[in-house]
C-alpha cells in the first residue's frame, strides 16, 4: 500500500510511515483501520490547499482501486 501511495503522489511524496493499525469495536468484522502519515512537499513552491487536496483525492482513489479501501473520517 505505500509503494501505491509513493506512485500516486510522485514527485511531491516525501515519506509515508504507517503508525497505526486497529481492529476491534467500530470496524466490521474482516477489516482493519490504518494509519498513514504522510509528507507532502514540493521543492520549488509551497503547496496550496486545492494542490493537496487533488493529492490526497488520488491517493485515496488508487488505494480505493487496489484494496477496496475506504476513507474514514
Amino acid at each position: 500500500m505505500i509503494k501505491n501511495i509513493k506512485k500516486s503522489a510522485g514527485e511531491f511524496i516525501q515519506s509515508v510511515s504507517l503508525f497505526d493499525i486497529y481492529q476491534g469495536e467500530n470496524i466490521p468484522k474482516g477489516k482493519k483501520s490504518l494509519a498513514l502519515n504522510l509528507i507532502l512537499q514540493a521543492l520549488s513552491h509551497t503547496l496550496s490547499d486545492p494542490e493537496i487536496q487533488g493529492l490526497v483525492s488520488e491517493i485515496v482513489k488508487k488505494i480505493s482501486q487496489e484494496f477496496s479501501a475506504e476513507l474514514r473520517v
